[in-house]
């Protein structure tokens, strides 16, 4: 009977969030596309509907399959829905139809059916439920090379096997029933399938485009089609991404904004200049100078929320020195956490001393709050002396015990003053504890992505944004078939512990296993140095209303608009 109660109370929250707008507990009236009244939002708003933005970096590939970064992920939400959206009202996150109007589940929560409304892609051509298993059993294809598979592959019924070359792409479970139904079979119940839903892993993908295209899909404007509320109309790339309201897509109506421009501008001070003086409309500031100029003119908003967003340091357990545990603890303990916080980012942040930051909740409560538990904590605790700690790593390794005779090399993703602040703050910061002599490669990011799939660096830092709310968008990326960020490390127990997870709803179980993985990965066998807890800090120009910053997602401005601009 528990189980059963479980598997109720999971389609329950599921059929809330997906099928109505308005019973569970929104505050504000929407209307049957999901957006406040006309009357309440708008007053006078402007003739000319426009926004630009930040683009962080470059995207490395667009191709829903084959991208592997937020900045792609910035780009595909603006030209693509999926069977479902993640939007951002008052009450927070929530999941909403997109091009699945409704869905059902079966009784014992493995056969979920996505019945599609009317939608075309921007060609004009109708969006079909075989686009979308097109697209899924594109992304499992071991032969497309996703980095991201290791998301639905536990999940989708033979996902794995087929994944693996072991199995057929007729046994996954994705079936388009006829033109408008999909059909989709899992392995078993999971507590947060309906999150991947809205992810770029299950987005439709027309078959001819790519077959058109081969490689190269993905890879300029004129190589993609939109089924989302923009077109691709431009990219200049390292430069900006310019986007177009799209006349075909189904909800266009409610689209207000007819241009889109994100600009890539990776110098600091020219972000702070450009958005202050109004080219771009909204973007993150850190430096007190800045805020204290931005808060002082008058012409802004600020927003500040904590993100399900952690940086942090990943070692290679394949090279010369990472190999050894001890070495690994060392360079944890070393480092001064607050210290990152305090300078690099000028105290905006918190210390990180988890893996799972605290914005993530299981079965509705926060992760953090429930765990006592604090890996790195453990380890400064334990390790009082991480130069006495080194020398031990050093000894069982067989090399010499003098730290003065070790050298290695860090991979820094940016090129910019700012990414070389943040390397050589480190560099100085383990040369002066450790004693040791660090070297530092700066890559584009597209170069320094491929470097780290290639198992080509000593250590790296870099950082990770969860893509649902679940403990398990932290932890799953570690497994061995995972390839997210390859480290050399499988741990068996580890192994067991993830996948055991997908196999029940009980979120307390589910809890359990979450907290002995977190240990696993940061203290026993310390695969990763977490550094720190992101939040946001955005000013937005005060007549830029309803853009949408999900906290499992990217900054998304389908539904913004402008009013006073210029005044």
């Amino acid at each position: 009977m528990k189980r059963k109660r479980l598997i109720a109370s999971l389609l329950a929250l599921s059929l809330c969030a997906g099928l109505s707008f308005t019973s569970c507990g929104e505050k504000n009236k929407v209307n049957e596309n999901g957006n406040k009244n006309r009357n309440e939002t708008e007053g006078a708003m402007d003739k000319e509907q426009y926004l630009n933005i930040f683009l962080k970096a470059e995207p490395k590939s667009i191709d829903p399959s084959r991208s592997s970064d937020t900045y792609s992920s910035q780009v595909l939400c603006h030209i693509t829905d999926g069977l479902t959206r993640i939007e951002q009202d008052e009450s927070g996150d929530k999941i909403v139809p997109g091009i699945a109007e409704k869905w059902e589940v079966s009784e014992d929560g493995t056969k979920w059916t996505f019945y599609l409304r009317d939608a075309k892609w921007s060609d004009g051509n109708n969006i079909t439920a075989k686009d979308f298993e097109y697209g899924i059993k594109r992304t499992l294809n071991p032969d497309t090379g996703s980095n991201y598979a290791w998301l639905i592959t536990p999940v989708i019924k033979n996902a794995a096997a087929y994944n693996k070359g072991e199995g057929t792409v007729e046994e996954v479970g994705v079936k388009a029933v006829d033109e408008k139904t999909l059909e989709i079979t899992l392995e078993s119940p999971i507590a947060y399938f309906l999150d991947l839903t809205y992810f770029k892993v299950m987005y439709p993908q027309r078959q001819d485009m790519v077959e058109k295209y081969g490689d190269a899909y993905g890879s300029e404007a004129e190589h993609m089609l939109s089924s989302g509320a923009f077109v691709l109309d431009k990219w200049v790339h390292d430069s900006e991404v310019v986007f177009k309201k799209n006349p075909s897509y189904w909800n266009v109506d409610n689209i207000k904004l007819d241009t889109v421009t994100m600009k890539i501008v990776k110098d600091e001070s020219a972000q702070m200049n450009t958005l202050f003086t109004g080219e771009v409309d909204l973007g993150a500031v850190t430096k007190p100078e800045w805020k204290e100029k931005f808060d002082s003119s008058g012409n802004f908003e600020y927003s500040s929320v904590a993100q399900p967003t952690v940086t942090y340091e990943v070692f290679n357990q394949q090279s010369r020195y990472f190999k050894n545990n001890k070495i690994r603890k060392a360079f944890v303990v070393a480092l001064d956490r607050a210290a990152i916080n305090d300078t690099l980012y000028r105290g905006a942040n918190d210390p990180a001393f988890a893996w799972i930051p605290p914005a993530v909740q299981i079965g509705g409560e926060d992760f953090r709050k429930k765990a006592d538990n604090l890996p790195v904590k453990k380890l400064l605790d334990e390790y009082k002396d991480p130069k006495a700690l080194l020398i031990e790593g050093l000894k069982e390794l067989g090399e010499s015990e003098n730290p003065a005779d070790m050298s290695v090399t860090m991979l820094q993703s940016g090129t910019t003053a700012r990414s070389r602040e943040f390397a050589e703050f480190e560099q100085q910061r383990l040369q002066e504890v450790l004693g040791i002599n660090c070297s530092i490669d700066y890559y584009e990011w597209a170069v320094f992505s491929d470097k780290i799939h290639k198992g080509e660096y000593d250590f790296a830092s870099q950082g990770w944004m969860g893509d649902y709310n679940d403990p398990m968008t932290f932890l799953e990326m570690f497994t061995s078939t995972a390839n997210v960020v390859p480290s050399g490390w499988v741990n068996e127990e580890y192994e067991k512990l993830i996948k055991d997870s997908t196999m029940t709803i009980d979120q307390e179980a589910r809890f359990e296993m979450f907290k002995r993985a977190e240990d696993i990965l940061v203290y026993e066998d310390t695969v990763i140095s977490p550094w720190i807890f992101r939040k946001s800090s955005t000013y937005t120009r005060k007549y830029v209303k309803n853009v949408m910053t999900p906290l499992f997602g990217p900054i998304d401005v389908t539904k913004a608009y402008t009013e006073g601009r210029g005044k």
